[in-house]
């Protein structure tokens, strides 16, 4: 009875101890399973990541890539343009040069033009009565010196002298006042002028032994004749109209009849 005991114990044993080892034994490859699982997930978080950093790299280049080729189109649209501008530029400065050669043969043309006005200009002056010489031989030199400085345009030479036409031609149209120093005998005299147009010159002594002396010049006798004192009052009130002391009104003019034949 002991021994058969001993042996069903021994035999339970065993079997415990076989169980337990056949337990540990199926327990081992489930770990390794569940290992090899983990790891595979780690790995496959790491591959997500970097196949997600590949992706915003890819993403990165292909928005350069976009961003570089809208820069390329952006540059030949603005080299197109300046092509068209750069023709249109051409041929503008292809029309200037044929006006700038049209300009050269008119002014060829013109300048002897202006020095035939000038000419005409002067002669028309000294046959003239004397009256503003200074000013108006002033007004000439400047003509002159237009005519020889090649930093001058013709247009603007040409516009000097129609300016002194227009002035000239003025005077024929004006009753005019000014005052101005004449030397007679080597003495100077102060003397104040009025000029009736184009038709007489009269002068009137200021000041020493011939001061209230009158005297006239016509435009058909160029010479200095003595007018009488009853012309004074009417030269008196010409010289205030002139002077725009007085408002303007008829007078007489103290001009001499034709003279007779002798």
């Amino acid at each position: 009875m002991s021994n058969t005991m001993k042996w069903i114990r021994t035999s339970l044993l065993a079997g415990v101890a076989a169980a337990a080892g056949s337990a540990a034994f199926a327990q081992s490859p489930l770990d390794q399973a569940l290992q090899v699982a983990r790891s595979s997930t780690q790995q496959g978080a790491q591959a997500q990541e970097q196949i997600d950093e590949v992706a915003d790299q890819a993403d990165d280049l292909e928005r350069q890539y976009l961003a570089l080729r809208q820069q390329i189109e952006d540059q030949e649209v603005f080299v197109q343009q300046q092509e068209v501008f750069l023709q249109s530029q051409q041929v503008e400065i292809s029309e200037l040069q044929r006006q700038l050669e049209r300009v050269d043969t008119l002014e060829a043309e013109v300048t002897p033009m202006l020095l035939e006005m000038t000419v005409a200009l002067e002669d028309f002056i000294a046959q003239d009565l004397p009256f503003q010489m200074q000013l108006r031989q002033s007004r000439l030199d400047n003509i002159r010196n237009l005519l020889g400085d090649a930093t001058v345009s013709v247009a603007e030479t040409y516009r000097v002298i129609l300016n002194a036409y227009e002035i000239e031609s003025s005077y024929g149209r004006s009753l005019r006042v000014y005052s101005d120093v004449v030397e007679l005998d080597g003495v100077p005299q102060d003397v104040k002028f009025l000029q009736l147009g184009r038709v007489a010159l009269i002068r009137v002594f200021q000041s020493g032994d011939r001061a209230g002396e009158m005297e006239i010049m016509t435009k058909d006798n160029q010479e200095w004749r003595a007018l009488p004192g009853s012309f004074a009052q009417n030269v008196q009130r010409a010289i205030r109209i002139g002077e725009e002391v007085t408002t303007p009104e008829v007078f007489i003019a103290p001009l001499p009849g034709p003279e007779r034949a002798q």
